[in-house]
């Protein structure tokens, strides 16, 4: 694993990628200022998705110049982009049959643990971890 604690993470990827950029990155904290590294991480004809959540009224400035030449795209994405009405009923459908296992995949943890569950979370003991109050 790759500590990047110190380091700016735009210039991280950059450094990693040859100076290229990456041709996709995902924004899932809902904090503006990660989704601007997303976007200034972006190679050429990049692709930045917006899946995290900002309180409304949120803003991101974007530089405009040199994203001109670099082409990059902006999407958002609600629940996917699928149709709930079929998405939801079909992932029903396939955890009946046994296909669709997302009850091994998450973790139930009393709100009193909640850094055991981000530890889990984080090392890898649970995928998601779902945080109860009595």
């Amino acid at each position: 694993m790759i500590d990047v604690s110190d380091e700016d993470p735009v210039e991280r990827i950059k450094e990693l990628t040859g100076g290229n950029g990456v041709d996709y990155a995902l924004e899932t904290t809902g904090v503006p200022s990660v989704l601007r590294q997303a976007v200034d991480s972006l190679a050429v004809r990049g692709v930045a998705g917006l899946l995290g959540q900002a309180p409304i009224g949120s803003e991101v400035a974007f530089e405009t110049g040199a994203s001109l030449v670099r082409g990059w795209t902006l999407t958002t994405s609600v629940e996917g982009d699928a149709v709930p009405q079929l998405f939801i009923p079909r992932l029903i459908e396939l955890y009946r049959a046994g296909r669709f296992p997302f009850d091994r995949l998450i973790k139930h943890y009393p709100f009193a643990d909640i850094e055991k569950a981000f530890s889990d979370s984080e090392n890898g003991t649970t995928v998601k971890p779902v945080l109860t109050f009595s």
